[in-house]
């Protein structure tokens, strides 16, 4: 890769998003981030990887607790003064590590903000990937082994959060093309043939500077 560096994907849940980066990143041959970024916050933090997991999307919220735990490293550093909900110091370690995978070399990056979080890269090229609720919810079930009526609840309540996480961190609406390269459809295109989009664009990127493509 050479004039696009980074490709993010933004993605409604169970569109298949994580696992087209995948496909796209086992094309090129480069690290694909998603559950990795977990492990590097806990890492960061000094949290339990399940405490990561837990806050890992989540909005802007007040989280009161009687144990000191409630809250992130900067209580931990000595300063009580910079005390901050954990899930806050989770998301800034989690953009931190964004910034240190983009700088490393080239990958691909699902979600967490990636795209606002690299906005000032001229190399990275941004997707979100979105799908019918019918066919999310046919995904879910198979994937989860869910009823049609649990699905549909999981992926409402999924899609909520992450619109909120992403909007509270961001300033900008979930999913708005304004804000991405490529919005696609795989539903309508399948998860190979978005995977394949993505994979074409990016390597016709390369045969002309970047520039012509804004």
């Amino acid at each position: 890769m050479k004039n696009v560096k980074v490709i993010t994907i933004g993605r409604e849940y169970s569109s298949g998003g994580a696992d087209i980066g995948h496909m796209v990143a086992e094309h090129f041959g480069i690290p694909c981030y998603n559950k990795t970024i977990i492990d590097k916050t806990a890492e960061e933090l000094k949290f339990d990887k399940e405490l990561v997991e837990r806050y890992d999307e989540r909005p802007h919220s007040i989280w009161r607790g009687v144990s000191g735990y409630q809250y992130g490293y900067s209580w931990y550093a000595g300063d009580p003064s910079l005390m901050q909900p954990i899930n806050e110091s989770i998301a800034e370690a989690q953009f931190a590590a964004i910034r240190r995978f983009a700088e490393e070399g080239p990958c691909v990056l699902i979600g967490r903000c990636a795209d606002y979080v690299l906005r000032d890269r001229d190399d990275v090229l941004n997707v979100f990937v979105r799908a019918d609720l019918e066919q999310r919810i046919e995904r879910c079930m198979r994937r989860h082994d869910l009823s049609a009526a649990e699905a549909k609840k999981l992926i409402k309540q999924t899609d909520k959060v992450r619109s909120a996480y992403y909007e509270s961190h961001t300033d900008q609406k979930w999913g708005d093309p304004g804000y991405f390269d490529m919005l696609l459809d795989s539903g309508r295109l399948g998860v190979d043939t978005t995977a394949q989009v993505i994979i074409a664009a990016v390597e016709k990127m390369q045969e002309f500077p970047r520039t012509e493509f804004k």
